[in-house]
């Protein structure tokens, strides 16, 4: 099993949630300090639930709460009991029916759901058919409904593989103005996923992720949102992590999610090592090598982030099927704290660790 290591830490609170940055030199931990609900909504696949579970387990917010709704005789968590947390994950994954999330009937939300959101406490919706459930496509949404007041969506537009020519969705990619912390790709265990949403938001809500590649048919379309109001913050994900590729992109997208719901707009918090991986030296006065072991060659990125999350160096590299030492000049680098990231030639984190440059 991967060891997850936290060599980038962040807490504090400024009126709600802010976050500022320390190092913690010389620690391993493996969890963080914040206090996360994980919702299961889903009775659908429990193979997915207990996939997600596993690879929150493995990100550095493994000391997470798990309310399960189908082992709680159908109960969801009171308003009262979410607000003892700083996140809901309210995790749906392919289930679209009976959902509590609901609350059974009509379109205006778990109540419990709603004034949980409302306190500005965040709150991240993940789910294949949760629109589903209550909507057709096409579907426009109006005042009193929650898409519309909690989600901040205009409209539930198309579904992958419903409305592509039954090919479902490759990959969704990262809408260039979302936050950095999230990857620029995510693709599935399977080719493609079928009933991704399709949606528009309001003038307000942030799109953060849209369906691709460019030659797909419903490229454009967005599929993630975070409605963020001074009194709501509301991340609402319509594809289920749980299908993603590999094991560690799945948490290097969930761990940067919530770090990013959490109040890290910018930055990348944490390490991430994949199998026999070093950086070496650091600190790094003029040079540093990453050591990978690949399972297969090709093409590869190395990119490394100053602490405010901007990118201020990259270099192309090849890798070859087993060991890798792949070497970068820093002597152009300030002196200070970077992030290095290398990845594959499909996008996926081969490696993410910190560079101390002197």
């Amino acid at each position: 099993m991967q060891k997850i290591c936290l060599t980038l830490t962040c807490i504090l609170s400024n009126a709600r949630l802010a976050l500022v940055f320390f190092i913690l030199m010389g620690f391993s931990m493996s969890s963080y300090s914040q206090k996360i609900l994980l919702v299961n909504d889903n009775d659908d696949i429990v193979y997915n639930t207990d996939t997600f579970k596993t690879d929150l387990s493995n990100t550095i917010y493994s000391g997470y709460h798990y309310w399960s709704i189908p082992d709680s005789a159908y109960n969801a968590p009171t308003a009262a009991f979410m607000d003892t947390f700083d996140l809901v994950i309210w995790y749906a994954s392919t289930d679209g029916v009976g959902l509590q999330f609901w609350n059974g009937t009509g379109t205006a939300g778990n109540p419990n759901v709603v004034t949980y959101a409302q306190t500005g406490k965040p709150l991240w919706i993940i789910g294949l058919d949760i629109l589903y459930e209550k909507y057709a496509e096409g579907s426009t949404f109006t005042a009193g409904e929650f898409p519309k007041d909690i989600m901040g969506l205009t409209s539930y537009d198309v579904q992958s593989y419903v409305d592509d020519g039954s090919t479902g969705c490759p990959q969704v990619d990262r809408i260039s103005t979302a936050s950095s912390l999230f990857p620029d790709s995510l693709k599935w265990a399977y080719s493609t996923l079928w009933y991704v949403d399709g949606c528009t938001p309001d003038a307000g809500t942030l799109s953060l992720y849209q369906m691709g590649p460019a030659s797909y048919t419903l490229n454009g379309r967005k599929c993630m949102f975070h409605n963020k109001q001074p009194s709501t913050s509301v991340m609402s994900t319509f594809f289920d992590p749980a299908l993603m590729d590999s094991f560690n992109n799945k948490i290097n997208f969930l761990q940067n999610s919530i770090t990013y719901l959490l109040g890290g707009t910018t930055g990348i918090k944490s390490t991430v090592h994949t199998g026999n991986t070093r950086l070496y030296p650091d600190p790094a006065t003029t040079a540093f090598t990453v050591e990978i072991n690949a399972e297969k060659g090709g093409d590869a990125t190395v990119e490394i982030f100053n602490m405010l999350g901007n990118k201020v160096m990259q270099q192309q590299a090849n890798l070859s099927v087993g060991h890798n030492s792949l070497t970068t000049s820093v002597r152009e680098l300030n002196t200070g704290l970077y992030i290095v990231k290398v990845t594959d030639g499909e996008g996926n984190t081969l490696y993410v660790g910190r560079l101390n440059k002197l």
